[in-house]
């Protein structure tokens, strides 16, 4: 899965997946045996920086953050992306 995939319109909304991307994310959800409607969280976070986001807060989510960004970190992959640079830790002190 190439380049080509990632999005039509430069957006990472789930909509603006091209087919193949879309079809290839809900794959990876349920490998990850993730409810298909985290299909959006994936699309928008393909091209946010992890630590903007990618912090397990240790409640006990259900899926963890942990769980969601494996399948952001494999759909990078086979979209040929790479995460974007980030700004740092955004939690709070």
């Amino acid at each position: 899965m190439g380049r080509d995939l990632r999005y039509r319109n430069g957006s990472m909304e789930p909509g603006e997946l091209a087919p193949d991307a879309m079809a290839h994310v809900l794959r990876l959800l349920a490998d990850e045996a993730l409810d298909p409607s985290y299909l959006a969280f994936i699309a928008r976070h393909l091209d946010q920086p992890d630590a903007a986001w990618r912090w397990c807060c240790g409640s006990q989510c259900d899926p963890c953050v942990q769980r969601l960004g494996r399948v952001v970190d494999r759909a990078r992959q086979a979209l040929c992306m790479q995460p974007p640079a980030g700004s740092g830790d955004p939690r709070p002190c």
